[in-house]
C-alpha cells in the first residue's frame, strides 16, 4: 500500500481471533492444551509510534515509584513478617486479579504475518496478541512471573534508586519486553521495616499517565478489600536477582481453588471482547464529509412556529476513500504550514555531542510543594522559571516567547462505541486501559523576573496570573466543546502523530531533522480524585488511620526518548504539587535543571507570600 492510497482515518484496527501454539516450557502441558485461540488486533496510529520507541532499549517505558508504610503495633517502629508476607501475598492476588480485569497486560505485541498488507503506509504493521489464560492455575503462574520482589538489608531509598536506575530507566531493558510483558510490578522489602518500596513498570503502548495512577489505586482497592480472602500460608514469590540471571523457576506453592475463584483471575470466554480496548482512531467521530442521505426540507419562517422538538442532526455517510485520501492530503498540508509558522522558542543549552543523539542517560529529579496551585498557574510558573534559563543561556538574542507542549488526554473527545458499529464490543475508552493521549501546546510570555527580588514581587504574581488566563484561552479554544472544532482539531493531532511516526521510522516522505525548542510540560492534575493515599489494614481496622496502609513518596516518570533532553510531570497529590523532570544528563547540564527547579520553587513562594 503506498501513501497515498491509504484511507487516512478508520483504518480497521479491530479484534478479531486466530490460532496459535502456545510456547511453555512445562512439560505436563499437552499439545492440545498448547492449541489455543488468541484475539489480535493491529495497533493505531499512537500505539505504533509508543511502540516504535519502546523497541529502541525502552524509550517511553512508564513507571511509577511510591512507598507503601504498613500499620505498626503501637510505639514499635518495625511490622511483623508474617503480616508483611501477608500483604505482599495480597498484593500479588490483587494484580492476578488487576491482569484479568484488564487484558491489555497480559498482551504481547509481535510482527503481524508478511502477507498482512502495512495498515499504515510505510510502517511494518505489528498485532497486540491476547491468549486468554486456560485457567486460575495459568493465570496466576503468569501474574507470579511478573510480580518480583527484592529483598534487601540496607536502607529502603538507597536500594530503590538503585532499581530505579540500573534497571527501570537505564541499561538494558531488562524488566520489559514487547513479546513477552508488557506491564510488571517490582516490590523492594528491606529487612525488619514498616516500609515497602513499590515500582509499576508498564509499557507507554498499552497505558497513559491517568490509567496508571487508576490502576495502583484499583490494585490497593483490591489488596485491602475485606471481602476477599487471604491465602491461608504466604506464597513465595518470584524474585528480582532470579529473574535477572535468567533462573526464575516456576512457582513452588499452589493457589487454593476457593481462594482463586474469590478473586476472579479469568474472565469467561463470552466477556473477554467487552474488556478488550480499540485504537484511539475507532473512537474518533466520523468525518461529515458527505450530504445526509435524504434530503432535510428548508424551515419556512412563520409568526406562531409550532412547539415541536427540533429535528434530529442528519446521519451523513462515512466518506469514501478518494475523499478520505484528499483530506489527509489537506491536513498534512496544513499541519507543515503551521509547524513553519509556530513561534518558537530559543534552545535550552545542551552539552555537545555527536551525532546521532546517544541512547538517554536518564535520571528524575524532583522538586515537592507544601501547597496547591491550578495547572494554568504552573504552567505560568514553569515559562517564568524557563524564561530565567533562557537568559542567562542567550542574553543577547531577540524575543521569543516560551513554547510548552502539552500530552493531555483524548478520552474526553471519544465516543464510547465505533461510530461505524456501535453494537460491536469493547472496553469504555472513558476508563479503559490504553494509551489515549494526543498533544498539542500553548506559547506563553518570555518575561525573566528575579524571584530573590523582592521589589519585583508584586510584578511576578501579576505575570503568572496574566501567563495562567492566557494558558486557559489557548486551551479553551483547542478544546473548543462543538463537535465539528474537535473533530477538525483530533484529525490535525492524527496527522501529527502519523508525522512523528514516519519520521521516528526514517521513512516520512517530507522528513525534517529540527532540534527540539519547546518542553513538553504534561499536567496530570488533581491525582487525589484517581489514587487515595490510605488503605485499610483489615475489616475491623478500616476506620483507624493508625492500623492502614499508607501511599506516600511518589513520583512519575518514563525513559526519555533519545535526544529528547527533557520532559516535565506535574501534579497535586496528598496536599502536595510533586514536579518530576525527566533529564537526559547527556544532553542537559546539571546548572540549567538545577536552575529550572529552583526557579519554579522561588516563583511558586513569591505566589503564596501576601506582599513584597
Amino acid at each position: 500500500m503506498t501513501f497515498s492510497e491509504w484511507s487516512g482515518h478508520r483504518a480497521g484496527h479491530r479484534w478479531t481471533q486466530e490460532d496459535v501454539v502456545v510456547e511453555d516450557d512445562d512439560p505436563a502441558l499437552s499439545p492440545a492444551m498448547r492449541k489455543r485461540t488468541a484475539w489480535v488486533r493491529p495497533l493505531g496510529v499512537l500505539e505504533c509510534k509508543f511502540d516504535k520507541a519502546t523497541q529502541l532499549v525502552g524509550q517511553s517505558d512508564t513507571f511509577l515509584r511510591l512507598k507503601v508504610s504498613l500499620p505498626v503495633e503501637e510505639g514499635g517502629e518495625t511490622v511483623d513478617e508474617a503480616v508483611r508476607d501477608s500483604v505482599v501475598g495480597r498484593v500479588l492476588l490483587a494484580w492476578a486479579s488487576l491482569r484479568a480485569r484488564h487484558p491489555l497486560f497480559a498482551c504481547t505485541v509481535h510482527d503481524a504475518p508478511a502477507e498482512i498488507g502495512s495498515d499504515i503506509p510505510l510502517v511494518q504493521t505489528r498485532h497486540f496478541r491476547f491468549v486468554p489464560p486456560a485457567n486460575d492455575d495459568e493465570a496466576f503462574e503468569r501474574a507470579w512471573r511478573t510480580m518480583l520482589v527484592h529483598d534487601v538489608h540496607g536502607e529502603l531509598d538507597i536500594a530503590m534508586d538503585e532499581v530505579q536506575d540500573q534497571h527501570v530507566l537505564n541499561g538494558e531493558r531488562v524488566l520489559l519486553d514487547q513479546a513477552a510483558c508488557l506491564a510488571r510490578l517490582v516490590l523492594v522489602r528491606p529487612r525488619s521495616s514498616a516500609d515497602l518500596g513499590f515500582f509499576l513498570v508498564i509499557s507507554h503502548v498499552i497505558s497513559d499517565g491517568l490509567s496508571v495512577f487508576k490502576l495502583v489505586n484499583e490494585l490497593f482497592t483490591l489488596a485491602s478489600s475485606p471481602s476477599l480472602p487471604s491465602p491461608p500460608s504466604p506464597p513465595t514469590f518470584a524474585r528480582l536477582d532470579a529473574h535477572l540471571s535468567g533462573e526464575l523457576q516456576r512457582p513452588t506453592w499452589s493457589l487454593p481453588d476457593e481462594i482463586a475463584s474469590s478473586w476472579q483471575l479469568t474472565l469467561a470466554e463470552e466477556a473477554v471482547l467487552a474488556h478488550l480496548p480499540l485504537a484511539n482512531e475507532e473512537h474518533y467521530p466520523v468525518l461529515p464529509l458527505l450530504p445526509p442521505r435524504t434530503p432535510t426540507p428548508p424551515v419556512q419562517p412563520t409568526e406562531n412556529p409550532s412547539r415541536i422538538a427540533s429535528p434530529a442532526p442528519p446521519q451523513h455517510s462515512p466518506p469514501s476513500v478518494p475523499q478520505l485520501r484528499w483530506l489527509w492530503a489537506i491536513t498534512r498540508t496544513i499541519l507543515l504550514r503551521r509547524q513553519s509558522r509556530f513561534p518558537r522558542t530559543l534552545y535550552v543549552p545542551r552539552l555537545s555531542r555527536p551525532l546521532p543523539p546517544p541512547q538517554a542517560r536518564n535520571r528524575w529529579p524532583r522538586l515537592r510543594l507544601e501547597r496547591e496551585l491550578s495547572s494554568m498557574l504552573l504552567y505560568s510558573l514553569i515559562s517564568l522559571s524557563l524564561a530565567n534559563v533562557l537568559k542567562s543561556a542567550h542574553p543577547d538574542a531577540a524575543y521569543h516567547p516560551i513554547v510548552l507542549g502539552f500530552p493531555f488526554s483524548a478520552r474526553p473527545f471519544l465516543l464510547p462505541r465505533p461510530a461505524d458499529s456501535p453494537q460491536q464490543p469493547c472496553s469504555d475508552p472513558s476508563s479503559d486501559l490504553a494509551i489515549r493521549i494526543t498533544f498539542g501546546s500553548i506559547h506563553l510570555p518570555n518575561l525573566p523576573l528575579d524571584p530573590t527580588n523582592r521589589s519585583q514581587a508584586d510584578e511576578i504574581r501579576q505575570a503568572a496570573l496574566r501567563g495562567a488566563r492566557l494558558a486557559k484561552e489557548q486551551f479553551a479554544k483547542r478544546l473548543a466543546p462543538d463537535q465539528t472544532s474537535r473533530t477538525v482539531f483530533l484529525a490535525g493531532m492524527y496527522g501529527l502523530i502519523l508525522d512523528r511516526l514516519l519520521n521516528s521510522t526514517g521513512k516520512n516522505p517530507i522528513p525534517y531533522n529540527e532540534e527540539k525548542t519547546a518542553l513538553n510540560a504534561s499536567m496530570i492534575g488533581d491525582v487525589d480524585r484517581l489514587l487515595a493515599t490510605r488503605f485499610p489494614s483489615s475489616s475491623n481496622l478500616a476506620n483507624s488511620p493508625s492500623r492502614a496502609m499508607r501511599l506516600h513518596d511518589i513520583l512519575i516518570g518514563t525513559r526519555l526518548h533519545r535526544g529528547e533532553g527533557m520532559l516535565l510531570e506535574a501534579f497535586t497529590w496528598d496536599g502536595m504539587i510533586t514536579v518530576c523532570l525527566g533529564v537526559d544528563d547527556q544532553l542537559i547540564p546539571l546548572d540549567v535543571v538545577d536552575e529550572l527547579l529552583s526557579g519554579i520553587k522561588a516563583l511558586a513562594e513569591v505566589i503564596a507570600s501576601e506582599g513584597p
